[in-house]
């Protein structure tokens, strides 16, 4: 798996660069212009404080100048830990420095060989790379290949090559992220949307379509190798998500959204929306394919005229004259128009008006988050929030040839402990060939009352026969709460964690992967651990490429480490508080602990919630990256009277708002408005990973971490270990929240104790 690398990379800044660079960013001509207290104590609330308020230059003089009353033989261990940082950091210039010329090397070889999507991929690594991304545009290099870009995606798009045209619109509007060039970059990012949107319908309706697009695609990358052909058992497939879809759940999810969002839109964008995404479906040839009516020019035209002239008169409208009625007069005609002119199925409608009418709210306010929950994907839903499910433990999906296909069985649950392995292919469940099964149903079969047994009879590479494995349904527990190096499976299957990062200081590490129902209970039941084993003195919670979760759960932590205050309020579209999370004194367990809290631009709502809380209150120093900007609260809500296919709206209605910060009189909304300039959790100490850095963090990671990977043969020196991350520099914000917790943790020398008594 590949990492959005560009995505999750700001500019790089470098921590624990020269004293210079540090004192620059604190606006200080001299970082050592002023004096640094010998008392221990004192230099380490006041190192902490200053990590606190961002002042690395105030960090460097105090790392330079550690008290002699320290500890020797500690204080000789955060010097050296401190010099190899500095050696780690060297490197990383000089690596950069490295990857530009490597990367301007790539865009050359990637030319000769006419492979312009390897060009431009280099074009955006030698960017990121960068110090100026606006400047890298500029290159007479890079003007060349985006001219070469635009005349390739022109061309592509008149022969209706759209995977290719998507691939280089991607790329170009990667190279334009975050740059002055905001007009190329909106004009690129109208045109990836409109592409996106096609081949989205091309996956949902047309198959075979798409099948040939794949096919060109895989020749262009790989001339020499033979795509399957098109599995007719995929041919039927777009039916299943349709089931139990009606006019009803849609009118009622309409009602929600204009009266319910927090930008009070009103039913005029969501008409128009839904009326355009109609539009976009009725014009794409490809579409012909089951839906013969599209391929008719005169019923297409008949019905493209009827859709442009209702959304001619909603323009003609102001938005409070448009309303509910237009809802039921619209709607309405176009179905009595439907069979007359391109004749698809109600259900096909139905579903494209209501995506377009929420693709509507995520185009013009920014907000992907409210949408249509249809009954096929409900009860998917529901086990993703609660964090636990009954079932086997697999992931499955469709190979090339159609085949289901194991993704990876959950490490510990019953079906790795049976022996399902990645790759398996199943072919039967229960004696029952899956040949044609759609994923929907392969998960229905599969899965059933916990304690019974079913039978998967798989295939896999290295066996000549298919084998039958019975499992055991149970509960399947998405488990969040992770430590540092994972030292076994328990009978149960659940992992047994060491939980620290450094033995010596007693430094914790808990990684949180999402806030789910048991994430709370989990954590305490990891810092139980911890003190039974030795003092826990203080921890590193990495919220890292977490997305968030439930709210009860973020407020769970957050009060962990904070005893009294606000934690978190809620806003209304007025900007008026609705409700208002307080701290409870007598939750605050590890309120005293020494904490510093990693994130990224993959931290998401509720780990916004919980490093921006911690942050208000100096709880915690915060390292890392600004965080995605995921501030707002959605409710969910039935929109079918059917039990049998029930349904849901998910609508965006609230903002969060942070506690007020030092004299701050009101907090700060973390969601990423419009227009906005700044967002998200913006982190005490900025420490920027470079692509390969974050690629071989997650690899080591993962790797690590999935222990029936190991091979019983191996050494132990060759298992994959975690403390690479810190002693070989490859995850500088890991590094650094060590390195700072060392300094805070800094015991007094057994010599200086006597004296002071």
């Amino acid at each position: 798996m590949l990492l959005n690398f560009r995505s999750l990379t700001l500019p790089f800044a470098l921590f624990g660069a020269a004293s210079v660079a540090w004192s620059a960013a604190a606006g200080q001509d001299d970082p050592k212009a002023f004096e640094v207290p010998s008392d221990l104590d004192r230099w380490k609330t006041e190192i902490w404080g200053a990590a606190m308020s961002g002042d690395e230059a105030s960090m460097e003089a105090y790392f330079d100048a550690i008290p002699p009353t320290a500890d020797a033989d500690r204080a000789e261990s955060l010097k050296a830990f401190l010099e190899a940082r500095d050696s780690h950091a060297a490197a990383t210039v000089e690596d950069r420095a490295e990857g530009r010329v490597e990367a301007r090397e790539k865009i050359a070889t990637a030319l000769e060989q006419k492979n312009l999507t390897d060009a431009l991929t280099a074009a955006v690594e030698l960017q990121t790379l960068s110090d100026d991304w606006n400047a890298v545009l500029d290159d007479a290099d890079i003007v060349s290949l985006i001219e070469l870009a635009n005349e390739a995606e022109a061309a592509a798009r008149e022969s209706g090559d759209w995977l290719f045209v998507q691939e280089i619109l991607f790329r170009l509007r990667t190279l334009h992220d975050e740059t002055e060039r905001l007009e190329v970059h909106d004009d690129l990012d109208r045109r990836l949307d409109e592409v996106n949107r096609r081949i989205g319908l091309l996956a949902r309706y047309a198959p075979r379509a798409l099948h040939g697009l794949r096919e060109r695609q895989f020749t262009r990358l790989e001339p020499d190798k033979e795509f399957p052909e098109f599995n007719e058992a995929f041919a039927e497939d777009w039916k299943v998500p349709l089931e139990g879809i009606s006019e009803r759940m849609v009118r009622n999810a309409m009602t929600i959204g204009a009266t319910q969002h927090i930008s009070n839109c009103g039913w005029q964008p969501l008409l128009d929306g839904g009326l355009e995404a109609l539009e976009i479906f009725s014009s794409t040839d490809q579409l012909s394919e089951n839906f013969e009516g599209i391929g008719d020019p005169e019923k297409r035209a008949a019905w493209l005229a009827k859709i442009r002239a209702e959304r001619l008169a909603l323009s003609e409208q102001t938005p409070d004259q448009v309303g509910r009625r237009d809802y039921h007069r619209v709607l309405p005609s176009l179905m009595r128009l439907n069979p007359e002119t391109i004749d698809v199925p109600e259900e096909v409608l139905l579903r494209e008006f209501a995506e377009g009418a929420t693709y509507r709210i995520e185009d013009v306010y920014e907000d992907q988050y409210t949408q249509m929950i249809w009954p096929e994907q409900l009860r998917r839903f529901e086990q993703q929030v609660q964090g636990d499910f009954v079932g086997v433990g697999i992931l499955i999906r469709h190979d090339d040839k159609r085949d289901l296909m194991i993704q990876n069985p959950l490490e510990g649950s019953p079906a790795s402990r049976a022996g399902i392995e990645e790759e398996d292919r199943v072919i039967a469940v229960d004696g029952v060939p899956t040949t044609g099964w759609s994923l929907t149903r392969a998960v229905d079969e599969i899965t059933g009352p916990r304690g019974e047994t079913v039978v998967l009879t798989v295939t896999r590479d290295e066996i000549e026969e298919p084998v039958e494995i019975p499992i055991v349904r149970d509960r399947i527990k998405i488990r969040s709460v992770n430590g540092w190096f994972k030292e076994g499976l328990d009978p149960a299957g659940d992992p047994q964690w060491d939980w620290f990062a450094d033995d010596e200081n007693g430094i914790g590490y808990v990684r949180l992967t999402s806030f789910n129902d048991d994430s709370f209970a989990d954590l305490l039941n990891a810092v139980d651990q911890m003190r039974d084993e030795r003092p826990l003195n203080g921890l590193v919670l990495d919220l890292r490429f977490n997305p968030g979760g439930l709210l009860d759960s973020a407020i769970q932590f957050s009060n962990l480490f904070v005893a009294e205050g606000p934690i978190v309020s809620c806003e209304d579209r007025d900007g008026e508080t609705v409700w208002s999370r307080e701290a409870k004194g007598h939750m605050a367990f590890l309120e005293s602990l020494p904490l510093v809290v990693l994130v990224n631009q993959g931290s998401a709502s509720a780990s916004e919630i919980v490093s921006g809380c911690l942050q208000a209150h100096d709880a915690a120093v915060v390292i890392g990256e600004r965080t995605y900007g995921k501030g707002s609260v959605q409710t969910v809500h039935p929109v079918s009277s059917n039990r049998r296919e029930p349904a849901a709206f998910k609508v965006t209605n609230q903002y969060y708002a942070l506690p007020p910060a030092g004299d701050e009189k009101r907090g700060r909304l973390v969601h990423k408005m419009p227009g906005a300039t700044d967002w998200g959790v913006n982190p005490d100490l900025v420490v920027s990973m470079t692509p390969d850095q974050t690629q071989e963090a997650y690899e080591l990671r993962r790797k690590a971490d999935l222990i029936a990977d190991w091979d019983e043969e191996w050494d132990e020196a060759d298992r994959p270990n975690p403390d690479r991350l810190v002693t070989e520099g490859i995850d500088p914000q890991l590094e650094a929240g060590i390195l700072l917790l060392k300094a805070r943790l800094l015991p007094v020398s057994s010599d200086a104790e006597v004296a002071i008594r």
